[in-house]
Formats: C-alpha cells, structure tokens, sequence
C-alpha cells in the first residue's frame, strides 16, 4: 500500500482475487433475489379496479 491508503497497481497481468466482503454481499443479493421470486410465487399481486354496483336500476357504469 502507499501513503495515501491504496493499493498500488498490480503488475500486467496478474489479477486479485475478489476480497471475501465483496464474495458475501453478492451472495446476499442473489439470496435476496431468489426469496423476493419465492414470494411472487406464493403471493401475487395483481391490484384490480373495484367497481361497486349502481345505488339506482336504471344508471350505467362507463
């Protein structure tokens, strides 16, 4: 590391491994996608319009 904190540039063609923190939050995203999808299954949402019957016979709907 230099002084100002970072890593200093790896060499040509090297690469780093992907750090263990950065491992668990993709595995913490795709968990949260795959419960979210799990829900959908089990729990649509599907909103609808409510439309109530007419208080007088002779009035329409439009």
């Amino acid at each position: 590391m230099n002084r100002f904190g970072t890593r200093s540039p790896s060499p040509a063609g090297s690469r780093r491994s992907m750090p263990v923190r950065h491992k668990l939050m993709l595995l913490l995203a795709l968990e949260l996608v795959a419960v979210g999808f799990q829900q959908a299954e089990r729990r649509p949402y599907r909103p609808g319009v409510a439309i109530e019957v007419p208080a007088q016979s002779g009035h329409v709907i439009t």
